[in-house]
């Protein structure tokens, strides 16, 4: 379908393809294309030098400033209107262009999704580190205290069976459970 047909009735087309010819003499305004937004570039003379010609768009809707234009000039017309592009573009051209953006930004969504499932993906699996990694240190912790406990519980039995052991740790214990305090029963003398 032609993206032209909608904007612009087919006599006027016809005018513009008129318009187009280079070998009416005493012309100096011609048409060139038209872009999907529906938007006229012509090339024109005003002293009849056909050497360099000006070059001009011609926006399908006026607005109130004419820079605004320029926000839906697409980029191969902008090349042709600063010259740095010999041959205006085609409709085709144009349209094959739109659909290029189309694709990238539709592989582009694809990519995303990818990275962010990607994404998930390694945080459950850190995730899943993490809590082994944590279930172990906690089973560690168990046998750690189980462990104490057997010292503990080892240790007051072996302090009830034989309190008057070599240990001076033990020993010390003992005396400071006993009744008798070092610390009362010390007698100061005065001195002389």
């Amino acid at each position: 379908m032609d993206p032209i047909a909608s904007k612009y009735p087919y006599w006027k087309r016809i005018l513009h393809k008129f318009q187009a010819r280079r070998d009416i003499p005493f012309r100096k305004k011609f048409f060139m294309g038209y872009d999907l937004h529906g938007n006229t570039y012509w090339e024109f003379t005003l002293d009849g030098n056909m050497g360099r010609l000006r070059r001009k768009l011609e926006p399908y809707q006026q607005s109130l400033f004419k820079t605004d234009h320029f926000e839906s000039v697409p980029p191969q017309w902008h090349q042709w209107l600063r010259r740095t592009r010999q041959n205006a573009p085609t409709l085709q051209e144009l349209i094959d262009d739109q659909l290029r953006q189309q694709r990238i930004k539709i592989l582009a969504q694809h990519a995303d999704q990818k990275w962010q499932n990607e994404k998930m993906r390694l945080e459950n699996e850190n995730r899943m580190k993490l809590q082994a990694e944590l279930d172990k240190v906690e089973e560690e912790n168990k046998k750690f205290q189980e462990e104490v406990e057997k010292v503990k519980k080892s240790a007051a039995e072996s302090e009830s069976a034989a309190p008057n052991s070599d240990d001076p740790w033990a020993q010390a214990d003992a005396q400071a459970k006993s009744e008798e305090s070092p610390i009362a029963s010390a007698s100061i003398k005065p001195r002389k």
